[in-house]
């Protein structure tokens, strides 16, 4: 991929209510390692995650492979923030495409504890589902798919609001795959109807 690394910037109407601050997807950095060590220590995002970040020097390095997938136009990962009347927010949450050649382009996301319950992790999957769709995105004409451990509700849910109907349940295939998996895959991320419904998730 030849591209810039892409900012993607929600609309300052798209939240889910006129006080809430627009949502920007940027590129991780290194700056941002001690924010996701704190995260990581989440009780809740530990039980989900196969990659636990538990130094700085750990953070660092996956922050570092992430630029790397993005050289390789395997991996396209951001940091989200919120663009708030005092700036930028630490990073409240991250979402990721990966996916070679023509296959499908899987979306990967979590947010942190603080940022639960307020629809970004919608409000960012439908950002990032939109710009994937855009004929500008090394990801457009393919099928744009998410997989999440079976329990994790959230997730699940969070998949339906933004236009992800449940394709079917992926067995547990350790060790690669050691939880049964639910696979969803997008109608049509630019559907109108997608989009209210990204903003009124929670």
């Amino acid at each position: 991929m030849s591209r810039p690394y892409p900012q993607l910037r929600e609309a300052s109407d798209a939240g889910p209510g006129p006080s809430a601050a627009p949502l920007l997807l940027r590129p991780w950095a290194y700056e941002d390692a001690e924010a996701l060590v704190r995260h990581h220590r989440d009780p809740q995002l530990r039980a989900w995650l196969a990659t636990h970040l538990d130094t700085e020097r750990q953070a660092r390095a996956w922050v570092a492979a992430q630029s790397e997938g993005r050289a390789a136009g395997t991996r396209v990962a951001f940091a989200v923030v919120e663009e708030t009347t005092a700036g930028l927010t630490a990073p409240l949450g991250h979402i990721a495409l990966t996916g070679e050649g023509d296959a499908a382009a899987r979306i990967g996301y979590w947010t942190a504890p603080e940022a639960r319950g307020r629809g970004i992790a919608s409000r960012a999957l439908n950002l990032v589902a939109r710009w994937a769709a855009d004929g500008e995105s090394p990801f457009a004409g393919r099928a744009l798919e998410l997989v999440h451990a079976v329990g994790n509700e959230g997730s699940c849910r969070t998949a339906l609001a933004c236009g992800f109907p449940l394709i079917e349940t992926l067995p547990a295939a350790p060790p690669a795959r050691p939880r049964a998996q639910h696979l969803h895959r997008a109608t049509d991320p630019r559907s109108p109807r997608a989009v209210q419904r990204a903003a009124r998730a929670a």
